[in-house]
């Protein structure tokens, strides 16, 4: 994975590591676009007991940002 600056800047924020988000891509996990931005993919998923969300490049490859899930994306998740 490649992670860009901001990702670094918002996993410090949101106390998420790059191990965290490699234990959520290499686990299981939901990928849907992004309905507003369309060149992103969110991937849902659960790291630690808790939903998260990291948002990818096209590529499919670099990370932008991490966050946690919101509620519709939490419902999504637990109904998968």
């Amino acid at each position: 994975m490649k992670f860009i600056k901001h990702a670094f800047e918002k996993f410090d924020e949101r106390t998420f590591t790059p191990e965290m988000a490699a234990k959520l891509m290499n686990g299981k996990h939901i990928l849907k676009q992004s309905k507003s931005n369309p060149d992103r993919y969110l991937a849902l998923g659960s790291v630690d007991g808790n939903c998260w969300v990291v948002v990818l490049e096209k590529d499919l490859y670099t990370v932008v940002t991490a966050r946690r899930a919101h509620d519709d994306e939490e419902e999504l998740w637990k109904r998968k």
